[in-house]
């Protein structure tokens, strides 16, 4: 339910890459939390094996420091709220709290599409750390005017090095 309401995010972005461009974006990122967000903008693109889905989830203090919200990159399968996905959990199966500085990333739990998308490499996933998130949101600001949230700035943190798209991707004319 709660997939099909956001899914205007994707129809939309695929409506204006065709006005635009002329096709489809070759990669779509966005920020995860529950995975509303990102589940909106990939499920209109998920049969597009052409185009790369990445999800940037929020590293808090680092994915060692024990205080983050990275449940695809951290977390081991459990059942939150009666859906298999993959959660923050302890030895004893109970929820441990996630941190992020993003307060709408920080939560125990994705959702099992994005779990699913994990799964099947449909998508791939990384994170930014609460610091990489702010020196995005700073450098935002000063480059281009964008206020971002600190939810999206997570999306915009990651390090570009991580990410194999960039060096396949040519620049477009």
């Amino acid at each position: 339910m709660v997939c099909e309401f956001q899914s205007v995010i994707g129809k939309e972005t695929r409506r204006q890459a065709m006005e635009k461009w002329g096709g489809k974006p070759d990669v779509l990122i966005a920020c995860i939390g529950s995975g509303s967000n990102a589940m909106g903008l990939f499920h209109d693109f998920i049969e597009d094996e052409e185009v790369k889905l990445i999800g940037v989830e929020a590293a808090g203090f680092g994915l060692d420091s024990g205080k983050h919200a990275a449940t695809l990159s951290k977390g081991e399968v459990g059942v939150y709220h009666g859906a298999m996905s993959y959660l923050l959990e302890d030895e004893e199966g109970q929820i441990i709290r996630p941190h992020s500085i993003a307060v709408g990333l920080e939560y125990p739990g994705v959702s099992p599409q994005l779990s699913f998308l994990k799964d099947t490499e449909r998508a791939e996933f990384h994170s930014s750390t609460d610091k990489e998130a702010v020196d995005a949101y700073l450098r935002l600001c000063r480059l281009e005017g964008i206020i971002p949230s600190l939810e999206a700035s997570h999306a915009f943190g990651i390090p570009r090095e991580n990410l194999s798209c960039f060096s396949q991707m040519a620049p477009k004319s």
